[in-house]
């Protein structure tokens, strides 16, 4: 049996649907996920049987879809507010007076104002100017007639006017996706965004022909009722609203249930008129309108992996993210607990309820640009995965190299005391631990975050025996101590202070500006670090830094400034110079 009973509306970023189980209106929010309201759907003529009469009921049925429409509408651009937005004097004053209540008041008083507006310039306007054609002599329908075409002309124009406004396009766009998603459905289709993608964006029961059709009504209505004066016509053209909506809306329902050649025929014109009030939406709009229609209809269907990796995707593209397929594959895999392969091996495996919701609030943090790895608490350096999170210098491939300098210089075989100095997430000590058996470090860093993030790695790297944490201001406290280094490798922050703000917001925004900023040079650190590091680290003992592009003849005449030898500025794969090392004369 074919499904006729499924009608909708687009809404500011969003559609509502009004099915035979509820009404739903679901909103893309500003945070990029769909948000959805329900209603009880039970149409007034059904709560009030009286109303329901043939060829009346269409302007109760009209009326109520204004305010439906209406509300549905200020439920989706509730998420456009600003929130810091104060209400007026006006707002503030009707919610003091009706309290709860202030809304309805506010959607009625807007429903007034858009109906004499609709009358003005649909009504008043068209028959004053058919007025003007009554000095020929011409007959009652052929001035009727005359006033319908002007009044189509200026909805045309209308239409045409406000499809260049960006925001009722979009609109237009949600109405294409809620017309597709119709038409899907009523073909018994699985509702996929591919699915509806296919479908055409023309329905014949659209209020667009529902409005056509009620010029077309009323030029037959208003043929019986003579010519006079322009306040007796316009009394009369409003008197009869609800004898001409009435009928247009039988005609309405007609046309969605028949296939002849005369519904065809009927339906033509307001379809064509469709052409400017629907357009071609993009895949997160149909996604929208499918959740809209399926929380209207009581679908309540498990999310595939595969649709939920399309859906984070969208979501992180429309935010600019370069990464976003393999991001949106890195956050299901982490709640579901998969990995890559088995994603894209079992696409079409159903995520429970719970899980997608978990994913969707991960999308959401990776939305506003928080890196993957925070979200994760997970990365993978030298091949060993350690933990990390907000506090924490995520460590990066470059600083891989400075690792890979350092092992060079000790055999497997060697005992030697290390100091990873700011060593953050303790990446670099942790590593050179992990690939040389017999040398013991020292994890350098001031801060509380480093330090629990620190003994989270040694533990779970079994390092407990090898790798200590220390809690001190750079070197102060093995100064104190009278330790002595055979190694001090470091990856200091090296950031010039007024670059910081030109970082990506991944950066910027999230990773902590105690390690990245170097001071007004980059170069407060190193200075800081070699000065003291002539304490304790013994003779012809190593110091190796890392560094930024543009830093190393600086570092080097540092080093040699404070009796280093041997000073090499080692490139990256890039040509950049990024490590310095040499050893203490």
């Amino acid at each position: 049996m074919k499904r006729c009973d499924v009608g909708g509306q687009a809404v500011i970023e969003g559609v509502m649907m009004r099915g035979s189980k509820s009404l739903a209106t679901a909103v893309r929010t500003p945070k990029g996920n769909i948000q959805i309201d329900f209603k009880d759907n039970r149409p007034i003529t059904k709560k009030f049987p009286f109303l329901n009469i043939p060829f009346l009921r269409g302007f109760f049925v009209l009326v109520e879809s204004m305010k439906i429409g209406m509300e549905s509408l200020n439920y989706s651009a509730s998420f456009l507010e600003d929130e810091e937005e104060e209400p007026s004097k006006f707002e503030k004053w009707l919610e003091n007076k009706l309290g709860e209540k202030a809304n309805n008041v506010l959607i009625g008083i807007t429903m007034f104002i858009s109906f004499i507006f609709a009358i003005g310039l649909f009504v008043a306007l068209p028959t004053g100017i058919a007025s003007f054609f009554k000095v020929l002599s011409v007959s009652n329908v052929v001035l009727n007639l005359v006033e319908a075409v002007i009044r189509i002309i200026i909805l045309l124009l209308y239409m045409f006017l406000i499809s260049k406004l960006s925001d009722i396009y979009r609109v237009f766009q949600y109405h294409g996706a809620e017309h597709k998603t119709i038409f899907c459905y009523e073909a018994m289709e699985e509702l996929t965004v591919e699915n509806v993608r296919k479908q055409p964006r023309l329905h014949p029961r659209c209020g667009t022909n529902f409005l056509f059709l009620v010029m077309f009504v009323s030029i037959i209505v208003f043929s019986f009722t003579g010519w006079g004066g322009i306040v007796e016509r316009l009394v009369l053209r409003i008197v009869f609203i609800p004898v001409v909506t009435g009928i247009s809306y039988e005609l309405i329902k007609w046309l969605g249930k028949n296939d002849s050649i005369l519904a065809k025929i009927i339906a033509y014109p307001g379809l064509k008129l469709q052409l400017l009030t629907t357009k071609e939406p993009d895949d997160s709009q149909i996604e929208v309108a499918i959740a809209s229609l399926k929380a209207a209809e009581g679908i309540k269907d498990a999310k595939k992996i595969e649709d939920l990796i399309n859906s984070g995707t969208v979501t992180l593209k429309d935010k600019g993210i370069d990464t976003a397929r393999l991001d949106a594959e890195l956050l299901l895999g982490s709640v579901i607990e998969k990995e890559r392969v088995y994603l894209i091996t079992h696409k079409e495996e159903e995520v429970s309820e719970e899980d997608t919701k978990k994913y969707f609030d991960l999308i959401e943090k990776r939305r506003n640009k928080m890196p993957v790895k925070y979200i994760l608490n997970k990365c993978e350096f030298m091949g060993l995965d350690l933990y990390v999170e907000e506090g924490v210098l995520i460590p990066r491939d470059d600083t891989e190299i400075l690792v890979e300098e350092v092992l060079k210089l000790i055999d497997e075989s060697e005992e030697k005391y290390i100091c990873d100095l700011c060593s953050g997430s303790g990446a670099i000590g942790i590593a050179l631990a992990s690939f040389r058996q017999n040398i013991k470090v020292d994890l350098i860093d001031y801060y509380p975050i480093p330090e629990k993030v620190s003994l989270i790695n040694i533990q779970k790297i079994n390092l407990e025996n090898r790798v200590t944490f220390v809690k001190s201001d750079l070197l102060e406290k093995p100064i104190e101590e009278k330790k002595i280094y055979d190694i001090i490798v470091s990856n200091p922050p090296y950031i010039e202070e007024e670059e910081i703000s030109k970082l990506m917001e991944d950066v910027k925004n999230y990773e902590p500006h105690t390690a990245l900023s170097g001071g007004i040079d980059g170069l407060d650190f190193y200075k800081k670090i070699i000065s003291q590091s002539r304490e304790v680290l013994r003779t012809y003992g190593i110091l190796a830094f890392e560094i930024g592009y543009n830093q190393g003849e600086s570092v080097k005449s540092l080093m040699e400034e404070n009796d280093f030898k041997d000073v090499r500025v080692i490139k990256d794969f890039a040509g950049l110079d990024r490590i310095v090392i040499a050893v203490k004369s």
